[in-house]
């Protein structure tokens, strides 16, 4: 049988974190999942650690995928929805954790819509302890959401036909290959349900990558933003949304490349 929602996990360096994901994703009441880990090729013993914890719990299904190299998030997120089995799929970061009802939440809503995409709010939760809740657009107005965009992808459940027929996919890049994709999924997308709850928890420690510094970041991104404008102009929705991808890729792009410059000064 078909699962409902597959969970796409890329696996690199947090063998001292990937229990508390699958231990959430084993808490989930939507018992319809299978969890997908991509191995990223880490320096640690993560896949190692993930394979245990499968080992001790053979009620789970779960599915394994070897990247090959590391080849970064965007490319194992790629192998994951093409070993997915799922009607939908969802991203969790292997730092991360989500509330025991957000498959089953999301997929209720999405099925309830016949909406392509559907998504909830985040948690942002930190090393010292303190949380803060940010929120996506509550709209079912697509142009709305854009104007109003937050790059909180890993908050949505995505029809795996829907980005299979569309092309939609992560680009090779390091940078916004996230927000590229999501925008994608948004420009070509019907129908698009949401739940009014923080059911995703974004992990925040010093160690991130996100806070790393890397001095060609700035160029990845620009070229993630590259990769979205070649997008809309083939599936042809460019025109039609053409000051707003503009506004997305300058606000998304430019603005936050020239910021990656300063902080990496």
């Amino acid at each position: 049988m078909t699962p409902r929602i597959s969970v796409i996990i890329p696996v690199y360096n947090v063998e001292d974190k990937i229990v508390r994901c699958l231990e959430s994703l084993r808490g989930q009441t939507l018992r319809d999942i299978e969890i997908v880990l991509v191995d990223d090729h880490g320096r640690d013993n993560s896949m190692s650690v993930a394979r245990g914890y499968t080992d001790a719990h053979p009620e789970m299904n779960f599915v394994f995928a070897d990247n090959g190299s590391n080849k970064g998030p965007g490319a194992a997120r790629n192998l994951g929805i093409k070993s997915a089995g799922g009607e939908f799929v969802a991203f969790v970061d292997s730092d991360d954790w989500i509330d025991a009802d957000f498959c089953r939440n999301l997929y209720d809503a999405a099925t309830k819509a016949d909406a392509q995409l559907a998504y909830c709010h985040v948690s942002f939760d930190y090393s010292d302890g303190h949380s803060e809740i940010h929120r996506n657009p509550l709209t079912q107005d697509k142009k709305t959401f854009l104007i109003r965009y937050k790059s909180y992808f890993w908050t949505f459940i995505y029809k795996r036909s829907f980005l299979l027929d569309n092309g939609i996919s992560f680009p090779g890049t390091y940078s916004a290959e996230d927000t590229c994709f999501l925008l994608s999924a948004l420009l070509m997308a019907e129908r698009i349900a949401h739940v009014d709850a923080p059911m995703y928890h974004y992990m925040i420690e010093n160690s991130s990558i996100s806070h790393k510094k890397d001095r060609s970041r700035w160029k990845s991104r620009l070229k993630s933003m590259r990769a979205l404008r070649q997008f809309a102009h083939s599936h042809n929705v460019y025109k039609d949304n053409r000051l707003l991808i503009e506004w997305l890729c300058f606000k998304k792009g430019i603005l936050m490349a020239i910021l990656d410059i300063i902080k990496n000064v």
